[in-house]
């Protein structure tokens, strides 16, 4: 993969105020399961949930747009509908998990950048769009993160997210959950965090609480109806399931398997079908 030679600097969310200790989500614990989840992601799970994050794509108006940062860019996904909209853009993939970003590597001609987005790796104002599309969630500090977007924005810039707002729990997830704790494998530490994130109210106060004028915030409905066989693929090959099935030995997991598929197959087709509902926005940096 390519890689970009950009000074890095870290940065306090607001000059006078101290540090504090990481909460919520860490890093290492959020890399490890991309890493361990990246074929599940992108064959199944990253098309699910890809319309709403495209269509925050277009409203950014990249049209001649000279370079864009997506920060949690995963594999690459967003890539083709950026330079779909500026074909000269250079699209700079920056992501924690190395091996999503070699999974962008393969699919894309991005620049592959793995850094922090509480720490860009990147120089102030020196791009013209930033997109943090479903990553705020996965960040021990979000508003952190959304000052080093304006940071590294030009004047004028824009800033795209999605943030989970609800999500409906499917009697097949509860399947595999009630499958855990009967195993007596607990829950790991946690991964996303929506708490602050999942209105539109929230994100207009995060992004004015970074320096940024909101433009437009609106909510987006996804569903999926998946079939038992593609189910099946996506909670065995997710990165945080695959960790939870190394807390297990060879037979206990064998054991829990057997238990979840039979379980599943007694389901009916309408206890696969998700919902979710994202909150999508734009917002740029005043001069």
């Amino acid at each position: 993969p390519r890689t970009l030679r950009v000074g890095r600097r870290g940065r306090a969310l607001a000059a006078g105020v101290a540090m504090t200790a990481p909460a919520g989500p860490r890093r290492v614990d959020v890399a490890a399961a991309y890493d361990l989840g990246v074929d599940a992601y992108v064959s199944l799970w990253s098309p699910v949930i890809l319309p709403p994050a495209q269509a925050v794509v277009a409203g950014l108006g990249l049209e001649g747009t000279p370079r864009v940062l997506d920060v949690g860019a995963g594999p690459g996904s967003l890539v083709s509908s950026i330079l779909d909209v500026a074909p000269t853009a250079e699209v700079v993939a920056l992501d924690a998990s190395i091996e999503m970003l070699r999974a962008a590597a393969d699919r894309t001609a991005a620049w592959g950048v793995n850094g922090d987005a509480l720490a860009l790796p990147i120089g102030a104002a020196t791009v013209d769009a930033v997109l943090c599309t479903f990553v705020l969630f996965h960040l021990s500090d979000p508003s952190q993160a959304i000052a080093e977007a304006a940071r590294v924005l030009r004047t004028g810039g824009r800033l795209g997210t999605v943030t989970w707002g609800r999500e409906g729990a499917t009697k097949a997830s509860a399947v595999w959950e009630e499958a855990f704790a009967d195993a007596g494998i607990g829950p790991l530490p946690p991964r996303r965090v929506d708490t602050g994130l999942d209105s539109p109210d929230a994100i207009d106060a995060l992004l004015r609480g970074g320096g940024l004028a909101p433009q437009r915030i609106w909510l987006e409905m996804l569903t999926h109806r998946w079939e038992p066989s593609t189910f099946w693929r996506l909670v065995t090959g997710t990165g945080v399931n695959r960790a939870r099935f190394q807390l297990a030995d060879p037979d206990t997991r064998a054991r829990l398997l057997a238990t979840v598929r039979a379980r599943l197959d007694a389901l009916d087709l309408d206890d696969f079908v998700w919902w979710g509902e994202v909150v999508c926005a734009v917002a740029s940096r005043p001069g």
